[in-house]
């Protein structure tokens, strides 16, 4: 990929430099100066991946096609690193996303479901994960979908306002999450987290209810929105007669939690 061969370029000048430094008997072991630039290149390399992050149109893409299914679940796995997921896909696709090195998915349907499994190995090491160093992935927004998302030290991204899920359940480490949940219909989202950040969104017109069982966790929650009823509950006043309803259940250990 483009990015890949731009840090292994990299690495033949510095190795380049090196050997014509040597053969001008300025350097007498190569190897001695070439793990320090090394490891200089490569941290640069990642850090400016956090900056550098090219669309989903600019890399390469995989897609899952929907194969006329009127329903599908989809289970992420990551490891490590940056993922996004969103809608986009076009009508005749579960989902497209970036390749990269250590990524692999399989589809199977049953009936009118369409069951499908992504695992996308670490993102931040420019020669093994996508170019551009975040996994992204697009779903189609015009069947239900069930979505399990199961992370570890991870980044994640994950837009579903356009989006038709009626479940997701997140599982995830020491990460950090955005989460706009879904702007139309019912929902039911189940998190379970470590030692996380978990920032949730709840757009306008869709009502909530909350359920919290936390550690030492700071929480955060719209309480104009969403009023205290118990120890454990927050909810909308009008949540049983929205259309537009989520309810969230969050198990969480060390970290802090905004929901708003």
């Amino acid at each position: 990929m483009k990015r890949d061969g731009i840090f292994w370029g990299g690495i033949l000048i510095v190795l380049g430099v090196l050997f014509l430094l040597q053969t001008q008997g300025l350097l007498t072991n190569v190897l001695i100066w070439f793990w320090p630039f090394f490891l200089i290149l490569l941290g640069g390399w990642i850090i400016l991946g956090v900056y550098w992050r090219p669309s989903l149109e600019g890399g390469e893409t995989f897609s899952i096609a929907l194969d006329g299914a009127k329903e599908a679940s989809v289970k992420f796995e990551h490891g490590a690193g940056q993922i996004n997921i969103r809608g986009g896909a076009p009508a005749n696709e579960l989902l497209n996303g970036s390749v990269g090195r250590g990524m692999e998915s399989s589809s199977r349907k049953s009936g009118d479901k369409l069951e499908a499994k992504i695992s996308a190995g670490p993102s931040f090491i420019p020669f093994i994960g996508p170019d551009g160093g975040v996994w992204q992935f697009r779903l189609n927004q015009n069947i239900p979908l069930s979505l399990r998302v199961e992370v570890g030290a991870s980044q994640i991204e994950m837009d579903l306002t356009d989006l038709n899920v009626t479940h997701l359940r997140l599982e995830t480490g020491a990460s950090t999450t955005h989460l706009t949940v879904p702007a139309r219909g019912v929902s039911l989202l189940d998190i379970e987290a470590g030692a996380a950040t978990i920032d949730i969104r709840v757009p306008d017109g869709v009502a909530a209810r909350i359920r919290m069982k936390q550690g030492v966790t700071s929480l955060n929650i719209d309480k104009n929105r969403f009023p205290r009823l118990d120890s454990e509950l927050y909810q909308s006043p009008n949540y049983d007669q929205s259309p537009n309803r989520v309810e969230i259940n969050v198990e969480a250990g060390l970290g802090a939690i905004t929901i708003k």
